[in-house]
C-alpha cells in the first residue's frame, strides 16, 4: 500500500489538466521504459506498454479535472480518506494509475494503456490506432469498490451560442452583481442523481423573478462538472432583492459598464427553461438513463456560450435527447452544434467478467456486474481492435470527482490493488 501512495503522490506532483499533459506522458514513458517495458505513443498520445506475454491490459486515463489551485495539490488525509487541499484531488483517474504502476513493478507479463484527454471527451480513447496483445481489458476508472462494471452511458457535448447586440444603459439604470458561489459540485454523471443543486440554474430561476436586463453572465467551471458557482451583472429599473437566500446581491457603480445585452430575455428564459439533470431512469440498472448539466456559461468577444453534456445509456437515446436539445437552444435564437459524441458501452457478460466477479467474490462475496451514468473507455476501446477484446471495469472507492470534495478511500485501494493482482494471476500460464 505504501508504494501506491507514494506513486500517487509522485503522480499528483506532476501537471496532468486536460490538454495539458505532456510532462506526465513523458514520466510514464520514462518510468515503463526503466522497468523494460516496450513503449509505443500513437498520434494523440495514448502510451501502450508491453512486457514479456501479456493476458491481460490494465487501462487508465492520465489526465484529471482540474478544479481549484491544481498547480501544486495539497494532499490532506483524513482518517482512511484522502483528499486535497482547495482542489481537485485527481484520484480519478491517478488512483489507477498508481495501481497501475506498483503492478508493472511485480509481473513480468503484462500490458498497460495509458490514454489522454479522456475528461474532454475521451478524446485518447476515440482515437485509439495501437494493437493490444492481450484480449482482456481491465479499466481501472470506476469509483466504488466491490462493483463491477460492464456497461456505460454514451456523451454528446453541446455548445449553444449566441452573437451578442448592445443597447445604452439609461442614465437611472441600477446595476447590481448577482452571485452562486460555494455550491457542493460534483460529477455531472454519477452525481446527477444526488440532487445536488446547479449554481447556473439557481441563478437562472432567480433572473426569471425580475425585470432585469443582462450586462455579463459567466458559470460554472467544466462541462462535465455540475455548477458550483455562477454570476451575473444586471441592470434594473427598480431595488434588486434576491428571493434565493443562496445566491447573494451587491450594488455596483456603473464605471466600465455602460451597455445591456438586447437578447437579454431569451437568455434568462434559456437558463431559466433549461431542464437540468436526470431525464429518464432505467429500473433495470437502478441508474439514470438520460440525463443533462448544463456546465458552463462564457462570455468572449461578445458571443455568450453554454456548454452541455448529454449522457444516456444507449445511443437511440442520446441521439434523441441531443436532437431535443440542439432544438431547444435553437427555438431562442441560438446557434448550436454538437460535438464530443461516443457511443455507450452496451453491457456484456463475458469470460473475462465471470474470471473477475470470481476473483471479487473473495472480498465482496455480494458483488454484482452493474452499469454506469457515465463515460468509461472501455467501449471506445475495444470497438477499434481488430480482434475481440473482452472488457470490465473496477476501481477504488472515489466520492464527489470532479468537485473541492473528491476523496479517496485508501482501504478500498489496497484492496483493488490485491484483486488486480490475483486477475493477473489468474491468467498466468
Amino acid at each position: 500500500m505504501e508504494q501506491i501512495l507514494e506513486h500517487f503522490k509522485a503522480i499528483t506532483a506532476i501537471p496532468r489538466c486536460s490538454y495539458h499533459t505532456t510532462q506526465m506522458k513523458e514520466s510514464i514513458k520514462t518510468f515503463a521504459d526503466s522497468l523494460g517495458f516496450l513503449v509505443q505513443e500513437d498520434h494523440v498520445g495514448n502510451i501502450l506498454c508491453q512486457k514479456g506475454k501479456p493476458k491481460i491490459c490494465l487501462q487508465a486515463h492520465y489526465d484529471m479535472v482540474c478544479i481549484g489551485d491544481t498547480q501544486k495539490i495539497e494532499i490532506v488525509m483524513d482518517g482512511t480518506l484522502l483528499k486535497a487541499k482547495n482542489s481537485t484531488l485527481g484520484a480519478d483517474n491517478g488512483m489507477g494509475m498508481a495501481i497501475m504502476f506498483w503492478a508493472m513493478e511485480h509481473n513480468d507479463d503484462l500490458e498497460c494503456l495509458f490514454t489522454s484527454d479522456e475528461e474532454v471527451g475521451l478524446i485518447g480513447a476515440m482515437q485509439f490506432s495501437l494493437p493490444l496483445k492481450a484480449s482482456n481489458l481491465l479499466n481501472l476508472d470506476a469509483e466504488e469498490e466491490g462493483e463491477i462494471y460492464i456497461g456505460c452511458a454514451g456523451g454528446s457535448d453541446i455548445i449553444a451560442s449566441l452573437v451578442l447586440q448592445y443597447t445604452p444603459l439609461d442614465e437611472d439604470a441600477k446595476l447590481y452583481e448577482i452571485s452562486a458561489f460555494d455550491f457542493l459540485g460534483g460529477h455531472s454523471g454519477v452525481d446527477i442523481d444526488k440532487k445536488i443543486p446547479s449554481a447556473i440554474k439557481a441563478l437562472g430561476y432567480e433572473l426569471l423573478k425580475h425585470d432585469v436586463s443582462l450586462i455579463a453572465l459567466h458559470g460554472g467551471e467544466r462541462r462535465n462538472a455540475i455548477p458550483k458557482s455562477a454570476t451575473a451583472i444586471v441592470s434594473s429599473k427598480t431595488a434588486l432583492h434576491v428571493e434565493d437566500s443562496r445566491l447573494h446581491v451587491k450594488s455596483l457603480e456603473k464605471g466600465a459598464y455602460t451597455h445591456f445585452i438586447d437578447q437579454s430575455s431569451a437568455i434568462i428564459k434559456a437558463l431559466g427553461a433549461f431542464a437540468q439533470g436526470i431525464r429518464e431512469w432505467d429500473r433495470a440498472l437502478n441508474i439514470p438513463s438520460m440525463s443533462i448539466n448544463l456546465g458552463i456559461v462564457s462570455m468572449f468577444d461578445n458571443v455568450l456560450r453554454l456548454d452541455c453534456a448529454a449522457r444516456a445509456m444507449d445511443d437511440k437515446n442520446l441521439a434523441i435527447l441531443t436532437h431535443e436539445t440542439i432544438a431547444f437552444f435553437k427555438a431562442l435564437g441560438f446557434d448550436v452544434k454538437q460535438e464530443g459524441w461516443h457511443g455507450a458501452w452496451n453491457p456484456e457478460t463475458t469470460s473475462f467478467a465471470l474470471s473477475v466477479q470470481a476473483v471479487m467474490k473473495e472480498f465482496y462475496p455480494h458483488t454484482a456486474f452493474k452499469a454506469i451514468h457515465a463515460g468509461l473507455e472501455c467501449g471506445e476501446l475495444i470497438s477499434r481492435q481488430p480482434k475481440k477484446i473482452e472488457a470490465v471495469s473496477i476501481g477504488p472507492t472515489i466520492r464527489y470527482p470532479h468537485s473541492l470534495r473528491e476523496e479517496c478511500d485508501i482501504n478500498s485501494v489496497k484492496n483493488t490493488a490485491v484483486i488486480v493482482q490475483k486477475i493477473i494471476n489468474t491468467y498466468k500460464d
